[in-house]
């Protein structure tokens, strides 16, 4: 199945809504957990996959020199917005438009980041190696990676319809309405690892009346902790930590693959 594995980040309630939806469960605490690496490490700091700035506003907030990429022109759109509400964050924050898999920033940086799995839109491993290389030219000698994915549960992915993860419901902040987010369809590939989910959103009026309707889809590519640890090794990173989620416990099956990463010389 060929799709467009970043459908979700072209614009609609995907993306007006990506705040709501992004940063609890698995991921959550990764806001904080990325400001102690950034304590220990310094900047300036690279946010790939930035998204509407959700990581990135609180790194500029504690001081950090900030450069964030995304492929997506609305997301970038959204985080230009919170940025103008904050305008002595201006001259810490440099947001670009660019795909991961190939970009030159002409910049190094202490840290680089990749949250909330964005590193897995990548979906093939192609493109990801290419990454791998863009970011690894970008850290100075010694420089630290943080990559988020999820650590695949096969019965999740291969179950019956019944195993998919529940509806997800939450506030829109503007009109206060109840927003209910669905996994419609999925359509998993083995051979190519990667997993493709057609989502519904749903917005409710104070009667419980659906008040608009919208489906998107996106694509990742799942790896397993050995397999990436492999793709760190041949890319030129040196493991430091690997996490199971943003508390800093231990690996474990089915849950995050939190990996921190030095780039080598």
């Amino acid at each position: 199945m060929m799709t467009d594995p970043n459908a979700y980040y072209a614009g609609g309630l995907g993306v007006e809504l990506y705040d709501l939806f992004t940063g609890a469960g698995l991921l959550a605490g990764d806001i904080e957990f990325y400001l102690e690496c950034a304590r220990r490490s310094g900047g300036p700091i690279l946010e790939l996959g930035m998204g509407t700035g959700r990581v990135l506003v609180p790194l500029a907030e504690a001081g950090y020199e900030v450069v964030g990429m995304d492929l997506s022109r609305p997301m970038l759109d959204r985080a230009a917005a919170k940025l103008r509400e904050r305008p002595e964050l201006s001259q810490r924050v440099r947001l670009v438009e660019g795909d991961m898999t190939s970009f030159d920033l002409e910049q190094q940086f202490a840290l680089a980041l990749v949250p909330a799995r964005s590193f897995q839109h990548v979906v093939t491993p192609e493109g990801q190696r290419r990454a791998l290389a863009c970011i690894h030219r970008h850290l100075i000698p010694g420089g630290h990676l943080i990559l988020d994915l999820f650590d695949p549960n096969f019965e999740l992915l291969f179950g019956s319809d019944s195993k998919a993860a529940p509806p997800r419901e939450a506030q829109h902040p503007q009109s206060g309405h109840l927003v209910r987010r669905t996994v419609v369809a999925r359509h998993t590939d083995p051979f190519r690892q990667t997993v493709h989910e057609v989502l519904r959103f749903e917005e409710f009026d104070a009667a419980g009346n659906v008040a608009g309707s919208e489906e998107t889809s996106w694509s990742l590519r799942w790896s397993t902790r050995q397999e990436t640890a492999y793709l760190l090794e041949l890319s030129g990173f040196e493991v430091i930590d690997l996490y199971s989620d943003f508390s800093r416990s231990p690996p474990d099956y089915g849950r995050e693959q939190l990996w921190i990463a030095r780039a080598r010389q």
